[in-house]
């Protein structure tokens, strides 16, 4: 055989060859050969199908998946929808990667251009690199291969560390000093890390052996301080409980109450998919506690948008064991107290959403002043007892008196009268009592 006819003959030997190497080329060419028995492109089942049947059938369910695309860019607290129209399906990329007889990813390019004009209009706080608009945009194309709608892509999963942490909550307590429990507990909060949809109990914190005993008194100081900070984030309040008086150093409407005796606890959870530092000290006689993480898209900012109060009233009651002239206060009374607390939601300062977080109601605590017995006129003792003999209700003052432990019986008593009282707690009239519970003659004012 001449050298002249060898050479066509081996360059068509190894154009076969070359074809051969790749089932679906020779499909795409001669289309002699289908995919075989349980062959998916996404959700698309091709099977028993040549391939230019194939390629008919994708290119119908990707213009139909292409008009009802439904992916949600998430960022923290915000998700807006991806246009359509950043995102190709490659019908013929698809289907020269799919292997016959197996489940084959969808092929789709999310337009870098389209996606960083998408982030900076929705995200203009956040400046994206050129390498983080490829991360999120190969991160949809990642999600778009199941074909499946809708989907959800977090931003953050792809972005984290080029978007630095910030502070997104601060609180402050003013004290002068603390206890070394109390010490032992803003170390244990400190640079403590909230992760990913996790939940936290403060019970759980405060109550570890690291920490030590601490008073509910403490515990609730430092919760409601936890508190106020958490209020300026998108975190879920799971329990939250406050006392049943007012306290002396926490502000109506942010208190976080703790009592161990009947398990009450302060909880919440992390909803975002990036974690949060807590970062707690004692200086200067204050606590400061701030949370920091990744910025939100809204500003939170809890307010008491009203306070109401409701002055106690005075219950008068009447023993044979206090001195004429004096009046003995078993109770001082207490202002009540109703706040409610709402939320606003900000962008650049301009409020686009109000929500209520609480209405918070500490009722009155009444003032209990015990008066002597009035002296009982003799010349109608007779036509008094007539009259109650005959009738059994009558609930007239009578001469009685109740036993020394008594004394602090409630407004029911019989011997006890109700009025009306403006002011708060009051010190007129307080008795010094002895050892058996009888107030000590002549300390009255």
């Amino acid at each position: 055989m001449k050298k002249s006819h060898i050479i066509p003959i081996i360059i068509a030997f190894m154009l076969s060859s070359a074809f051969t190497k790749n089932t679906f080329a020779v499909d795409g060419l001669f289309n002699t050969e289908k995919f075989a028995d349980h062959t998916y492109v996404g959700p698309f089942n091709i099977s028993n199908n040549k391939t230019k049947l194939a390629n008919s059938k994708l290119a119908s369910n990707f213009s139909e998946m292409q008009s009802e695309l439904d992916v949600n860019l998430i960022y923290q607290d915000i998700q807006f929808s991806l246009p359509p129209e950043t995102v190709t399906f490659d019908i013929d990329m698809t289907l020269a990667n799919a292997n016959s007889g197996e489940d084959n990813p969808i092929i789709a390019t999310v337009s870098r251009e389209g996606l960083q004009t998408v982030l900076s209009q929705e995200l203009p706080k956040i400046q994206f690199s050129e390498n983080a608009i490829d991360s999120v945009a190969a991160g949809i194309e990642k999600e778009l291969q199941t074909g499946i709608m809708p989907q959800n892509v977090n931003i953050t999963d792809y972005v984290a560390n080029e978007i630095p942490n910030k502070v997104v909550g601060t609180s402050e307590f003013t004290i002068d000093g603390i206890s070394p429990a109390l010490s032992k507990a803003i170390h244990a909060l400190d640079k403590l890390t909230i992760e990913p949809f996790e939940s936290f109990s403060m019970m759980e914190l405060l109550t570890s052996t690291e920490v030590g005993p601490l008073s509910d008194e403490e515990m609730t100081l430092l919760s409601s301080t936890l508190y106020t900070a958490v209020l300026q984030t998108n975190f879920q309040i799971d329990e939250r409980n406050i006392s049943t008086v007012v306290s002396p150093n926490i502000q109506p409407g942010f208190e976080a109450a703790i009592n161990q005796t009947l398990g009450l606890d302060f909880k919440f959870t992390n909803p975002n998919k990036t974690e949060f530092t807590i970062q707690a000290a004692w200086s200067a006689g204050a606590i400061r506690l701030s949370i920091e993480g990744k910025p939100f898209y809204y500003t939170y900012e809890p307010t008491i948008a009203n306070t109401e109060t409701y002055n106690p009233r005075t219950v008068v009651q009447y023993s044979a064991f206090v001195d004429d002239g004096q009046v003995v206060v078993s109770q001082g009374g207490k202002v009540g107290v109703e706040a409610t607390v709402i939320r606003t939601l900000s962008v650049d300062g301009n409020i686009v959403e109000t929500e209520d977080i609480s209405k918070d109601f500490y009722a009155p605590v009444h003032r209990i002043e015990i008066h002597p017995l009035l002296e009982v006129d003799t010349s109608v003792t007779d036509s008094a007892d007539n009259k109650e003999t005959n009738n059994p209700q009558n609930d007239g003052t009578t001469t009685g008196t109740s036993n020394p432990e008594e004394m602090d019986s409630n407004a029911s008593d019989s011997n006890a009268t109700v009025s009306e009282s403006g002011g708060e707690e009051s010190n007129v009239g307080e008795v010094i009592y002895d050892k058996s519970g009888l107030p000590i003659s002549g300390s009255g004012k």
